[in-house]
């Protein structure tokens, strides 16, 4: 048995419940790891309340141990098929962003985008919204590039992460100006972000403001981050240049990974070499050649299972499905608590018990099409916590769910992790407001209030939760009174 964090020992089961919710995890431990091509491979032995697994990480997938009863064949198996994975022409595109933050420059570009088409002050609290959302998306990767402290606070806590990751990158009082300008600029754009979403005075010259905030001072700390990552000093250490540039080239013991390393452009000093890119001549390492077919595809989903000597034939799929499988468990935490709403919209619903999503809140600001308010879990970078209700379901009654929240029209999917009521984090299905469908100016309807209270109550959520979060919401008379009796008269069939 090799020892292993808390964080890795949650990932592994997470990553497990979420692709085989029907085993329970009875017991696991990290028995093996190997270093291949630069990637790291951890081997788990699951025990489960019906079988036994495998789980391997550096492209993480899962493997029954009745099919793989040997480990090292196991790992073979899935290093092998984890070099020959298939990229889709959008991975490989990602991989020439400046790595590791292109998700946070895409963020930033597309609250410039709506800048430029923005017309009214929704319009621009939604800005507000995309501005907030790249820089959660800064911190995050931060996080994940590297460790930044030994006591991490919340992942979304914005403001605690700007303090650790600034002392970090500029310590001691030589570099207080320096950690106060970056703090300051970082700080600025958080809480003008976060005022321009709620301001119902917001003009597009603050919509514009907020944009250039964000495009400052995420382009300081991820200039900052990178260097630190990348190992590059201030001033080259053997003429004191301040010209460096980065070179990339390949190492031949290494073929196929690109590398970088700071160069005096004075002297032609470099430093130490650090890999970027698993690539070869900017090709896929794997190249394929022939027409696809659907009589054959590359395994991107789990292996649970494989044909034996003697199992009758299976029939080649027409449409062959890639990536992780269907969701089979729901976050509510709005109306659909109620299980009598929720089953009219997936007749085979059943709940599992209670669930918090840490680092929202919740707000009844979703513009419905009705022109009322509807609940959303909306980020925050606080220690807000939304309760909510789990529920497991037929995946072929996920469109009915679809089109009942109006995907597309002001909610869309989100997978999330939340913390069930055992203390284990699972990833689920939820529905979370797009920025430009939220307003805090609206009210709840009253039938419509009363169906998140019932279902609230109905699976025991905490009173003080109840009180402070869904109570206290002010509502409003719905005047289509056809409508209102309708939804009351579902909700008094409920019994609550």
């Amino acid at each position: 048995m090799l020892k292993a964090t808390e964080e890795e020992i949650e990932e592994v089961r997470e990553y497990f419940e979420w692709q085989a919710p029907d085993l329970e995890v009875t017991f696991m431990q990290k028995v093996y790891s190997e270093a291949v091509v630069n990637t790291r491979h951890d081997v788990w032995d699951i025990h489960t309340n019906k079988d036994r697994w495998w789980v391997i990480t550096g492209g993480t997938n899962l493997y029954s141990q009745e099919q793989f009863p040997n480990m090292d064949l196991a790992l073979t198996f899935h290093i092998g098929l984890i070099l020959r994975m298939p990229r889709t022409e959008e991975q490989q595109e990602s991989d020439l962003h400046i790595l590791p933050f292109g998700p946070v420059f895409q963020k930033m570009e597309e609250a410039g985008t709506a800048v430029t088409q923005a017309k009214s002050v929704t319009d621009y609290q939604a800005i507000g919204v995309r501005c907030r959302e790249a820089l959660l998306e800064l911190i995050g990767v931060a996080q994940d590039a590297a460790v930044w402290t030994d006591e991490p606070p919340q992942r979304a806590n914005f403001r605690a992460w700007v303090e650790i990751i600034c002392n970090q990158l500029l310590p001691s009082d030589t570099n207080k100006e320096r950690r106060g300008v970056l703090k300051t600029a970082l700080e600025s754009a958080w809480t003008f972000s976060n005022w321009l979403t709620h301001s119902k005075s917001a003009t597009w010259n603050d919509a514009d403001m907020s944009h250039s905030l964000i495009q400052h001072s995420i382009g300081m700390a991820t200039s900052m981050i990178l260097r630190v990552l990348r190992g590059v000093p201030e001033e080259c250490p053997n003429c004191g240049s301040p010209h460096l540039g980065p070179e990339q080239g390949e190492n031949a013991a290494l073929p196929g990974v690109l590398w970088e390393r700071p160069r005096c452009a004075d002297c032609g000093w470099t430093g130490r070499p650090v890999p970027i890119l698993d690539r070869e001549n900017g090709q896929p390492i794997i190249t394929r050649e022939g027409e696809e077919s659907d009589e054959h595809g590359m395994l991107a989903v789990p292996l649970r299972t494989i044909r034996k000597p003697g199992d009758p034939l299976i029939e080649p799929l027409k449409k062959i499905g890639t990536g992780p499988p269907e969701p089979v468990v729901y976050f509510a935490y709005g109306s659909n608590m109620s299980t009598a709403r929720l089953r009219e919209r997936m007749p085979s619903c059943k709940p599992l018990g209670t669930a918090t999503l840490p680092g929202h809140a919740l707000r009844f600001h979703k513009r419905s099409t009705d022109k009322s308010g509807k609940c959303n879990a909306f980020a925050s970078d606080n220690d807000n916590s939304v309760i909510g209700v789990l529920f497991s379901f037929d995946p072929a009654e996920r469109a009915e769910l679809d089109q009942a929240e109006g995907v597309g029209s002001g909610y869309e999917h989100a997978m999330v992790t939340v913390v069930n009521d055992k203390g284990r984090r699972r990833k689920v299905l939820t529905y979370l407001a797009t920025p430009d469908y939220i307003d805090d100016s609206l009210k709840p309807y009253g039938w419509y209030k009363d169906f998140v209270l019932a279902g609230a109550r109905e699976h025991g959520l905490p009173p003080e939760y109840i009180a402070e979060y869904i109570q206290s919401v002010e509502a409003v008379e719905d005047p289509n009174k056809t409508r209102d009796k309708k939804q009351r008269a579902t909700l008094g069939g409920s019994g609550w």
